[in-house]
């Protein structure tokens, strides 16, 4: 029983660097250890060299700053019997989650999906942002199968023209067609949070939506932001949500870009 554990990562070491310093502690500190931890950085990610990470760390360099590329250059590479699918800002709560998520498959389910609850850490936008991301992740059953066989995409891969919709697409055929089950173990998601590339991002995933004709029927009502996010960063949160609702609309950006 070997768990392959892949980790694309982008940005500046100041940025990211104690949190992947810290993944790789969490993942030491699980009862069931990876096998390998596959960590896919690109030409302007190479500070990942200069850190201490878990000697079941492996460093790969893709050829450029796609994160389908990356998870697939890792794929081609994993030598696990489970691949774990885990962002450069996410940390495992439980030092038991790997191990619940290989019960859970010896219940006889193909794909784990893992809750996730964002940290709620840093400066007054960065937290207001991590209450809409919350509720949106609540309520919308939102998430991917992050434990899946590796058997299961031994022949799959991400698509890189789909940018900021790869996960969808990836998971749409296996859930159809294999089990999926959800473990009570968390990840904590640390997102970032600047307000223009946040803003550019929400524009890029427009555009995209529609070139690739992702539709989705949720939609977070303006009530229940307002009924159940606390009073103190109601202001934050309905100054994001109207400025992303201007980006999406008028913010220039380049055709094909995913960041």
């Amino acid at each position: 029983m070997k768990i392959t554990v892949i980790t694309p990562i982008h940005g500046k070491q100041k940025q990211y660097g104690e949190m992947i310093q810290e993944i790789g502690y969490k993942l030491n500190e699980q009862t069931i250890k990876p096998f390998e931890w596959i960590i896919v950085c690109d030409e302007k990610s190479q500070w990942i060299k200069n850190l201490d990470i878990p000697l079941f760390g492996k460093i790969l360099v893709a050829e450029r700053n796609n994160i389908s590329i990356k998870r697939n250059l890792a794929l081609d590479n994993s030598n696990g019997d489970y691949i774990f699918l885990l962002d450069s800002d996410q940390i495992p709560e439980s030092d038991e989650l790997l191990s619940d998520c290989v019960k859970k498959c010896k219940e006889g389910f193909d794909l784990i999906r893992i809750p996730e609850k964002f940290s709620g850490t840093g400066d007054y936008l960065k937290r207001s942002y991590h209450q809409l991301r919350g509720l949106y992740w609540e309520k919308s059953n939102e998430g991917i199968p992050r434990f899946v066989r590796s058997q299961l995409v031994k022949e799959k891969r991400f698509d890189p023209e789909r940018l900021h919709f790869e996960d969808e697409l990836f998971f749409e055929e296996l859930r159809v067609n294999y089990t999926e089950g959800k473990i009570d173990s968390m990840i904590i998601h640390n997102e970032g949070f600047e307000l223009y590339p946040n803003l550019r991002k929400a524009r890029i995933a427009q555009k995209q939506s529609k070139s690739h004709k992702v539709n989705s029927s949720f939609r977070l009502d303006i009530k229940t932001i307002v009924v159940e996010t606390p009073i103190t960063l109601l202001p934050g949160v309905i100054f994001i949500l109207g400025l992303r609702t201007i980006a999406k609309r008028i913010l220039p950006v380049e055709s094909g870009t995913s960041r």
